[in-house]
């Protein structure tokens, strides 16, 4: 099941989901709801519930979305918390510090920067070295805490994209934790689909590629990272509970801007397309934060 979030010009919430008979996006605001409590876990009927929607999609009660006054939300729920990991890819993790890896690398952006990703991607005052990360991103239906990596697995409600912007001088040139680089306003972009786990599976196989002013940088797949996405949900319920709705995002492959030599790092105007042909492609213009 594809689902995708819309707000309308009165800035209501609704939703729009994929009718394979149809071949487009509908607008099924009737069934929020239902659709919200699957997502997050809330329902011990998930698939009759998702089977019941899909139902509807086909059903004369469905209008096609209207993209003229519709723009994407960035989630299908509000997470307590956006937890990432890092170094989960060897190409990243070799461009990044060179050193081998043990262990991802966690940390926390502020579910404050998370936005849509038709949104832009704001330049802060004084920054100069802000990079781009294309990710998969979990979403959690049920509590997990000490998981393995099969209660894990069944545990994860679908999965979308985000963009991993982050600002490298603060992230790693001004001591204290990484999460300074990461939290800014607009540095968590997700979309443009949310696609169920019984669709997905357990996330591996998943393309995922990032232009930059339509230069291909990033071009990884998901069977590159180094450990299993169950297992990486697994990981952090060791440190953490995770609730239903939080976010976790998996980590990057390589060809980040800061892996260059020399580095390049994004400016004011450019454009930042990335997404993976099953979710779909977001392009986002890089402009200064004029609110500082």
């Amino acid at each position: 099941m594809k689902i995708r979030f819309y707000l309308n010009d009165q800035a209501e919430r609704i939703m729009a989901l994929w009718s394979e008979s149809r071949g487009e996006y509908l607008a099924a605001d009737s069934v929020l709801a239902e659709a919200d409590a699957c997502i997050c876990g809330e329902t011990g009927s998930c698939g009759e519930e998702m089977k019941r929607i899909a139902s509807f999609l086909d059903s004369a009660a469905a209008k096609a979305v209207n993209p003229e006054w519709m723009i994407d939300t960035a989630l299908p729920c509000s997470p307590s918390k956006l937890v990432c990991l890092g170094k989960s890819y060897a190409d990243h993790a070799k461009e990044f510090d060179g050193d081998s890896v043990q262990e991802p690398a966690v940390f926390l952006k502020s579910p404050s920067a998370i936005t849509s990703c038709s949104d832009v991607v704001l330049y802060p005052p004084g920054c100069d070295k802000l990079d781009y990360e294309i990710e998969l991103a979990v979403v959690i239906k049920d509590v997990l805490k000490n998981a393995s990596p099969e209660e894990a697995a069944r545990a994860i409600s679908g999965y979308t994209l985000m963009c991993d912007y982050s600002e490298r001088a603060n992230q790693l040139e001004h001591g204290g934790q990484w999460t300074k680089g990461k939290s800014y306003d607009s540095f968590a972009p997700m979309g443009p689909t949310f696609i169920s786990a019984d669709e997905l599976g357990d996330g591996s196989g998943i393309p995922l590629e990032l232009k930059v002013n339509g230069e291909v940088r990033q071009s990884g797949n998901t069977d590159g990272l180094i450990w299993p996405v169950p297992r990486l949900i697994a990981y952090v319920s060791r440190f953490m509970t995770l609730w239903p709705g939080d976010v976790v995002s998996t980590g990057t492959p390589g060809g980040v801007g800061m892996g260059m030599k020399p580095p390049v790092y994004l400016k004011p105007g450019d454009a930042v397309e990335w997404g993976s042909p099953a979710f779909g492609f977001a392009s986002q213009a890089v402009v200064i934060d004029d609110e500082g």
